[in-house]
């Protein structure tokens, strides 16, 4: 566990050490990675945070959320990052109190990393209201590398040529993109959701700039989903294509199958005719039968091609 504070000169001091925190009642972030079962005691029994909101923020096993007392002096968030491996959601929970504030994660998260930064070069307040608000603006600008990432993806099916040959992989790489989408969606969508409830309830919103930056990372999340929205139709019309694609290559094979049956069913009613062994067949007697026979044939065979030709079926 580490511990954020402004030391007497207003200097952000980062460090793992109790034994060095100003007791003074002064603002202090206590930031726990991977807790330890020494950790959850500490926070469970300084903060009085129930158990399952610290494992909340060790499993996802909740949507992200917001909760606050009638007072709005005790706020706390669940909120979801993303891992670059496979675009699971990677928990994180904040709880503000009116001096202090703890977060608590699995595992490494660089945008916490990215928010103490701004506190040290002093373009971020030292308060909860502020660090929580630049948690949540650091969080949703980070998803914008992976959807922007998957919209170009979608956008470069869309220069390749599909044939016989290349069609099969582009739809392999249409599934994956797909499949990309519903892991990012179960993210961001929840994430949207829970903006909208601290909008309404006019949670974080103590100051106008506050209020434009809710309403900013609102917008944010909106227009992401959005372009998931879009690019998830856009593999949908690439699928539908295929499937027409698909079945214009069946329609064809079909085709082709249809005139030739259509083309041996006379020959072989020919040849069935005169295979029957009848003892009296007087044409079999005739010494040009097997000529005539034979021309009849190529004959049939020639006008249904011709007839077909006629009709455009191929």
């Amino acid at each position: 566990m580490r511990f954020i504070y402004e030391n007497d000169h207003q200097q952000v001091i980062v460090t793992e050490t109790k034994a060095s925190l100003p007791n003074d009642g002064r603002f202090i972030w206590y930031d726990s990675s991977h807790p330890s079962d020494e950790d959850k005691g500490f926070l469970e029994q300084h903060f009085s945070l129930d158990k399952h909101k610290i494992e909340e923020s060790i499993y996802t096993i909740s949507r992200p959320q917001i909760d606050v007392d009638e007072h709005q002096q005790n706020k706390y968030f669940v909120l979801h990052t993303i891992t670059n491996t496979d675009f699971s959601a990677n928990p994180l929970s904040i709880t503000a109190f009116q001096n202090s504030m703890v977060t608590v994660h699995e595992n490494n998260i660089p945008v916490l990393d990215q928010v103490i930064e701004q506190l040290q070069s002093g373009k971020l307040k030292f308060d909860n209201e502020s660090i929580t608000l630049a948690i949540l603006d650091n969080i949703t600008n980070s998803y914008f590398k992976y959807v922007n990432d998957v919209e170009d993806t979608v956008f470069s099916f869309e220069y390749k040529n599909v044939n016989a040959t290349g069609n099969n992989k582009l739809m392999d790489d249409v599934f994956d993109i797909r499949s990309e989408i519903i892991k990012l969606k179960r993210v961001l969508l929840p994430m949207q959701q829970m903006i909208d409830d601290v909008t309404e309830g006019n949670v974080l919103a103590s100051s106008p700039k506050n209020r434009r930056l809710i309403k900013h990372i609102q917008n944010r999340l909106k227009r992401q989903n959005d372009t998931l929205a879009a690019s998830e139709s856009i593999t949908e019309e690439i699928k539908d294509n295929n499937e027409s694609y698909r079945s214009n290559k069946i329609n064809n094979v079909m085709n082709v199958l249809t005139m030739i049956s259509s083309i041996f069913f006379p020959l072989s009613l020919l040849t069935g005719w005169y295979g029957m062994n009848f003892s009296f067949m007087p044409e079999l007697q005739w010494k040009y039968s097997y000529f005539v026979f034979i021309a009849i044939m190529a004959i049939i065979t020639i006008w249904l091609i011709l007839l077909f030709k006629k009709k455009k079926w191929f």
